[in-house]
């Protein structure tokens, strides 16, 4: 195939999908022109420039409200990727780090040590550490 797709093999494969979708996807996928005569690539519309970055990417994480995700368990737990990593991962998803909020709430610590340890004056929290923090979420 070459990476390029043809007509017949895309509609059969949307075929195998079900009739009910597959159907109404034939009917709107049939309406898009491909081009042939370009490569495909990745576009990041976060910046103008379509181009990823690492900083642009911290800069959507940080300027939207923050949002509860559901994070799902075959997504960390990968073989490839080192246990220590993924357990981090997974406390991190799951709100189970030792931060200041967590050891209040569980009894561990008193109310009057919640500020984050950067001296920034904010609630230690997960979402505060990793995104928010003048200090710790530009490491």
């Amino acid at each position: 195939m070459g990476g390029r797709w043809s007509g017949v093999e895309l509609e059969e494969g949307v075929v195998c999908v079900g009739r009910g979708v597959g159907g109404e996807l034939i009917l709107v996928l049939r309406r898009v022109a491909l081009q042939v005569d370009k490569e495909d690539r990745w576009l990041w519309n976060a910046e103008t420039s379509h181009v990823y970055s690492v900083c642009s990417a911290f800069k959507l994480l940080t300027i939207q409200p923050p949002t509860v995700s559901v994070v799902s368990a075959s997504s960390i737990w990968n073989k490839d990727v080192p246990l220590k990593v993924v357990l981090f991962a997974w406390r991190l998803f799951r709100d189970r780090l030792p931060t200041k909020n967590n050891l209040i709430r569980r009894g561990v610590i008193t109310n009057e040590v919640c500020l984050c340890t950067a001296g920034c004056g904010s609630e230690e929290t997960s979402d505060h550490l990793f995104l928010h923090c003048n200090i710790y979420a530009s490491i």
